[in-house]
């Protein structure tokens, strides 16, 4: 699944607390070359289970009736040799039309989310981490926030993002203007988020700022 895929339309209200389990699941967002996968990695160092949505969109991609019902959408030019689904081309096609966008996360979307549940249903299950983490770009837009008790916004300059997507990514300011256009802009995702990390390139004070939060993410459950 596209990072920057977006869903269009009201998110789904989050479900009771009372319908949640003793370990608490955080959800981490962030711009594009924010960092959030570093965040997410210091707290997986501190014990957390970290779900990447990333992947287990790639993975639902590689199921046969979601590759099916994907290549019945959009066409031959979105598989690859091997019949599975061309990430790159299938990404040119929705980055470049918001209504087949949308019809990429009518398909792939519910099965992610499925999958999500399930992982955090097994960490919950084993009871040995402390948080559960769902490293999701587009967490609010889907409405996936619904199965976290707290999100996190990991904030950074855009100067900054826009380096490490250049070195990372080989984007240019242009690309990555393009795919922020396809995601909420970040002061809605910030103000969506009831807690910020700093992530500007000092691993000490991410570090830091991560130690600090720790405590407060885990009472999360509880609050």
């Amino acid at each position: 699944m596209p990072e920057s895929s977006t869903t269009i339309g009201h998110p789904v209200a989050p479900a009771s607390r009372a319908d949640r389990g003793p370990i608490p699941v955080v959800g981490v967002i962030g711009g594009i070359g924010g960092g959030k996968s570093s965040a997410a990695a210091a707290l997986a160092a501190r014990g957390a289970v970290v779900i990447d949505a990333d992947a287990v969109g790639h993975e639902t991609l590689r199921r046969p009736e979601v590759a099916r019902r994907v290549a019945e959408r959009f066409g031959p030019a979105v598989v690859a040799a091997d019949g599975s689904i061309d990430r790159r081309a299938l990404g040119r096609v929705v980055f470049a039309d918001a209504s087949a966008r949308r019809d990429l996360e009518s398909i792939v979307h519910p099965p992610m989310f499925e999958e999500f549940g399930r992982r955090i249903a097994e960490a919950r299950a084993l009871g040995e981490a402390p948080l559960i983490v769902l490293d999701a770009a587009i967490l609010l837009e889907a409405g996936w926030d619904r199965a976290c008790d707290a999100v996190v916004f990991v904030d950074a300059p855009r100067e900054i993002r826009l380096d490490r997507v250049r070195r990372g990514r080989g984007w240019s300011d242009e690309d990555l203007s393009r795919r922020e256009a396809a995601q909420w802009p970040l002061d809605r995702k910030k103000a969506g988020a009831g807690h910020v990390l700093v992530n500007d390139g000092d691993a000490a004070r991410l570090e830091s700022e991560i130690d600090r939060l720790m405590p407060k993410l885990i009472r999360a459950r509880g609050s």
